[in-house]
């Protein structure tokens, strides 16, 4: 394995760290841990199907009710017509027994159709993904259901066949009340989600191996026991090196080199003896499965992993570069370089400018961006009398670097 090698990325969007973040994340994006040091495991009790309705389709959790039955969750959201409210009822050993979704209409006969349509197919997506034709279904028992709508008519239950012969949704019509209730038995996968132990028992000095379900190739990742990480996909010429951790709550989380920052998704048993990789938003669950997953002990691949002794930690390496400026002499006889790293994770190197960040290992990685685009590269520190070294991967001396206090240049 040589140095340029270990710096080269797999160039397919990684099941870590190639999600990118928006200011809304959706149900299809992995994002930023949550605290990984919180002593006590965050209560996340709440079923997946809420976390769903809530990522996926702007509902607003509401309250969770508890009773001798089991417990309802109620949450609420927004319409063009007006608000819908939806019951989720559930046993005490988790299972999903009923869901009522009630719903205001309008005066106009074309938009009740239209969002009474809306709603059972968000429903059936939702809550019974195995029933596909239930817009259509909808839109058969709707024909003529407000023929002359008015707010004398009488109350009117129409029954919806469903993806089970003999099994109906019941969806009623109050015109007196300008409403209507959608009944519907939830059929969902029954996923248990691995608390912090087990996920950590099945990682720690282990081989993870994801098999994507968008038909990218198997992504193979040793787990090292100090919590380093080495990883590359089937037929790729390069590794990813980084970081890993379990938080309190089981939610499973990397940092991939250069990018820094935990990117999260849970583990669950999927039920057959097997494990899935779930997306995670805030560490909560959302339904949406993005692997399977398999475990070698050991690291049968021989993974290169970027552990270098005597280096120094993220915090300092943060402390050293902020707001400093670094006098650098590289080791293979290259001019000497002068960087300013501005505190807003920007650089300036005499006409050239970029970014940087530090990662959770103690490497600091940082990209000229102007005038000329050029690649990421990461280093780790080491300090001896004052003076600091470049050290890569490999533990190779780079470069000797001396700090100098703020912006002593006006860059």
């Amino acid at each position: 394995m040589t140095r340029a090698s270990l710096f080269r990325r797999w160039s397919a969007p990684c099941l870590f760290a190639g999600l990118a973040l928006a200011a809304a994340p959706t149900a299809a994006q992995q994002v930023i841990a949550p605290n990984l040091s919180e002593a006590a495991a965050m209560e996340n009790t709440r079923p997946i199907a809420v976390n769903q309705l809530e990522l996926e389709r702007r509902f607003e959790f509401r309250e969770e009710q508890r009773g001798a039955h089991g417990v309802v969750y109620r949450l609420e959201r927004p319409t063009r017509v007006g608000r819908q409210t939806l019951q989720l009822g559930y046993s005490h050993e988790g299972e999903a027994k009923i869901a009522r979704l009630a719903l205001q209409l309008s005066d106009n006969a074309t938009v009740n159709r239209l969002v009474l349509t809306d709603a059972v197919e968000m429903l059936a997506e939702t809550l019974r993904p195995q029933w596909t034709t239930a817009r259509q279904n909808a839109a058969v028992a709707l024909e003529g259901a407000f023929a002359d709508w008015s707010a004398d008519k009488p109350d009117s239950a129409l029954a919806l066949e469903t993806d089970r012969p003999g099994e109906t949704a019941a969806l009623r019509l109050y015109p007196s009340r300008a409403m209507a209730t959608v009944d519907l038995r939830p059929r969902l996968p029954r996923y248990r989600l691995l608390d912090q132990s087990a996920t950590t028992r099945l990682l720690e000095d282990s081989t993870l191996i994801i098999r994507p379900a968008d038909g990218r190739p198997p992504y193979r990742a040793y787990h090292a026991p100090d919590r380093l990480l080495s990883g590359q996909a089937d037929g790729a010429d390069g590794l990813d090196t980084g970081s890993w951790r379990v938080a309190a709550d089981g939610t499973y989380c990397v940092e991939m080199a250069p990018t820094a920052g935990w990117r999260c998704s849970v583990l669950v048993d999927v039920g057959d003896g097997g494990y899935a990789m779930m997306d995670a938003v805030e560490g909560r669950p959302t339904g949406v499965i993005r692997a399977r997953l398999d475990f070698d002990p050991g690291n049968p691949e021989s993974f290169f992993v970027a552990r270098v002794a005597d280096t120094l930690p993220s915090d300092m390496v943060l402390e050293l570069t902020s707001n400093h400026t670094e006098r650098r002499r590289p080791a293979d006889g290259g001019p000497p370089v002068t960087v300013y790293f501005r505190p807003d994770g920007t650089f300036k190197e005499g006409p050239e400018e970029g970014r940087w960040n530090i990662l959770q290992d103690g490497r600091r990685c940082w990209k000229v961006e102007a005038p000329d685009p050029g690649p990421w590269r990461c280093v780790f520190l080491r300090e001896e009398y004052g003076a600091y070294s470049h050290v890569d991967e490999g533990g190779e001396i780079l470069a000797e670097a001396l700090i100098e206090e703020g912006n002593p240049r006006g860059w």
